[in-house]
């Protein structure tokens, strides 16, 4: 026996899951036109009416009662077999980020990967400390730094700015910022992290006020975190104004949660780069990753 064509029976199941042509055309990224006609074509091949039609909108016959229970029921069978076969055949990746770059940058922005790539899984490890490839099961890793006499498997992801930023809140309720010796009656945030080694490589509010030819008062009242995403987290709250790399408050700025303040930047001598074993079974995985990360981040920095 003929089974009933595919396309128009995903069709009738998503209009009787719906009720409403349109809706289900929506969710099928069809026009309501396609739609309609591959009612008429499985209507035509059952040689019956799935529908009543009226000003009230639609409702099923009792065939289409039938028909949408076996659909409904076969359609979620095939897609659940289909997901659990990809799975069977899905690479995992291991990635080590920094934990502000993870959290702010990196899972933003992860789902664009997995639309292109449901063949790979990406586990995340958010740490700044030094990993082996092969001692802690890492894949590859995103590190900041110099990005000066890299190993040949490795490649540099690019280099942000450095902008000062507060909450709408903030800079409504506290002094007017108009010159950089405004920035002296305000409250800092600074993101100091505990690993000596890495001290130096974030632009801290002493290196910002050296670079405008002004004396940082350390009396002043401010807050103090071990994370850059924290401090973040805090200006948003209005606590102060943050120091961050401009790539780090995309989706901040774009929301109006964050607001750049003087519209002034710095240069960051430090650069993101993704390094990775010389040989690894995984490397075309690695390599789908390596494209998109550099591809993204590179559209992240052309818009800060």
């Amino acid at each position: 026996m003929k089974t009933p064509p595919l396309n128009a029976v995903k069709a009738f199941e998503a209009v009787s899951r719906h009720l409403s042509v349109t809706r289900a055309a929506s969710e099928l990224c069809v026009t309501q036109g396609a739609t309609s006609q591959q009612i008429k074509i499985l209507e035509n091949y059952m040689n019956c009416s799935l529908f009543i039609r009226d000003a009230k909108g639609l409702t099923l016959t009792e065939a289409g009662q039938r028909l949408a229970s076996v659909a409904q029921k076969a359609l979620g069978e095939l897609a659940a077999v289909a997901e659990e076969i990809i799975g069977t055949q899905r690479t995992t990746l291991s990635i080590s980020a920094p934990p502000s770059f993870t959290v702010k940058w990196l899972i933003p922005n992860l789902d664009k990967f997995y639309e292109k790539h449901l063949d790979l899984n990406v586990v995340i490890d958010a740490s700044c400390d030094v990993r082996s490839f092969r001692s802690h099961g890492i894949d590859a890793s995103i590190r900041f730094g110099r990005g000066e006499n890299l190993p040949s498997n490795s490649k540099v992801l690019g280099c942000s700015e450095v902008i000062i930023v507060a909450s709408p809140a903030y800079i409504k309720k506290t002094p007017k910022i108009e010159t950089y010796a405004d920035l002296c009656e305000h409250k800092l945030i600074s993101y100091e992290t505990k690993i000596e080694s890495h001290r130096k490589l974030h632009k801290s509010w002493k290196n910002v006020f050296a670079d405008l030819g002004l004396s940082l008062d350390l009396g002043k009242a401010s807050i103090v975190f071990t994370e850059g995403h924290l401090a973040l987290t805090a200006a948003i709250h209005g606590h102060g104004l943050a120091l961050t790399e401009s790539i780090l408050v995309d989706h901040e700025l774009q929301s109006g949660q964050l607001v750049r303040v003087l519209d002034t930047s710095f240069p960051e001598d430090n650069c993101y780069t993704f390094f990775k074993p010389e040989y690894t079974q995984k490397m075309v995985a690695l390599e789908k990753f390596e494209d998109w990360l550099m591809s993204s981040l590179a559209c992240s920095l052309r818009k800060v």
